[in-house]
């Protein structure tokens, strides 16, 4: 990763899921091991991937407590209280038990596995399995846990909420979270989880949009500058059918404003894979903290749902085009109506995926897209607008 992506600005790493084997803890019962096969732990981790300039991220929930360090009933660091007195009711499942945040010692318990990991120099933390929380402890212990997170985190540790129910447009999340997921598990990382799994359907509680394009859409109208930033989940681009595909879910990723979230082995990151995570002109509205907006809202609203619109400081716009369909469709942006390019006309258009320019353009931009296709374009309008919309990170602190 250092070696092939660092340059570009992917600085950071970190592990994910079946978590149920880190049983290997210190006396104060927080895990010290990703697995507990592992012959090394999180401390030699860290510091190995810090000697390579990067970053590093752990994904656990502070409210998991292991069955390790139920059965030694651990003491919970700072109180008087040990760890089965603050066990819940329910568990997550037979390897990891809840934390009842009611119980006396449960914020002492939440806060001091955030601050272990703060002090072995994480700087990123995945928090997973937040609906099942809420959904046996209820809205208002959920909410107590995020905002303990929080409190514990400051602006030294970045917070990625993962399977919220994001009830009443992500109320209870937004105050605490630097970002959140948007839709279901990448899973196989196909044109299913991309665009068409559970197309145009919405579940009350998480997940509420099955594929990232319909999640994108839906809660691009509640991520912000200075809100929230929106996770699409991993990119596994080996896993989609072509370079269009790929190219497609990379484009959509960056116009989203989601962290780009590399899931593909050494082994299956083809020359074509890498070329595509390493499209300097994309990357580099990324990281500049660039996110657009879709000329829609509804995931119903097929065609101008999948017409994507951010602009620039200096004025420029960049517009994406995404054809979700089996079938070729025209599709196109009105510089005067949809851009607000008042005198219509585009000094120059620019393709972010060939590299070329397409010269001045009048009135629009038009091409007929085959299925599974997107175009990227900067338009520079033949004037300079000094105002800005479409960037953020998150509610709490940039990273």
């Amino acid at each position: 990763m250092a070696e092939t992506f660092l340059d570009r600005g992917y600085d950071m790493i970190t592990n994910d899921g079946w978590i149920e084997d880190a049983q290997t803890i210190n006396e104060n019962g927080y895990i010290t091991k990703y697995n507990s096969g592992w012959e090394h732990g999180f401390r030699y981790w860290n510091e190995y991937i810090k000697s390579k300039g990067m970053k590093v991220g752990v994904y656990y929930n502070p409210l998991w407590m292991t069955t390790a360090a139920y059965d030694q009933d651990c003491p919970v660091l700072g109180t008087s209280t040990s760890a089965r007195r603050i066990a819940g009711q329910y568990s997550f499942n037979g390897k990891l038990h809840w934390v009842d945040v009611d119980k006396p010692g449960a914020e002492e318990w939440v806060k001091g596995y955030v601050r272990y990991f703060m002090d072995l120099g994480v700087t990123f933390l995945r928090v997973d399995f937040l609906e099942n929380y809420e959904n046996h402890y209820g809205t208002v212990r959920y909410e107590k846990a995020l905002r303990w997170i929080a409190e514990e985190a400051g602006n030294d540790l970045f917070i990625s909420l993962v399977m919220p129910n994001s009830f009443n447009d992500l109320a209870t999340e937004l105050p605490y979270g630097d970002m959140f997921r948007v839709s279901d598990d990448c899973f196989a990382g196909d044109w299913g989880f991309v665009s068409t799994r559970r197309r145009g359907q919405v579940k009350k509680n998480w997940p509420m949009y099955a594929n990232v394009f319909d999640g994108f859409i839906a809660f691009s109208k509640i991520a912000a500058p200075g809100k929230i930033m929106m996770d699409g989940d991993f990119m596994r681009l080996n896993k989609l059918a072509n370079n269009q595909e790929r190219m497609f879910l990379f484009s959509l990723m960056i116009m989203g404003g989601s962290p780009l979230a590399i899931a593909d082995q050494y082994d299956t990151a083809t020359d074509d894979v890498v070329a595509i995570y390493r499209n300097e002109e994309l990357l580099e509205l990324h990281n500049m903290g660039f996110s657009a907006k879709p000329l829609s809202t509804d995931i119903l609203d097929y065609e101008n749902s999948s017409r994507w619109v951010g602009k620039l400081p200096e004025g420029d716009y960049i517009v994406g085009l995404f054809n979700r369909e089996d079938k070729a469709l025209v599709y196109g942006i009105d510089f005067a109506t949809e851009l607000g390019i008042t005198s219509g006309r585009a000094k120059s258009v620019r393709d972010l995926w060939t590299h070329k320019e397409l010269g001045s353009m009048k009135n629009k931009f038009e091409t007929t897209l085959e299925p599974h296709h997107c175009v990227m374009l900067r338009i520079s309008p033949d004037y300079k607008a000094y105002t800005s919309w479409g960037f953020g990170c998150s509610s709490r602190h940039d990273e």
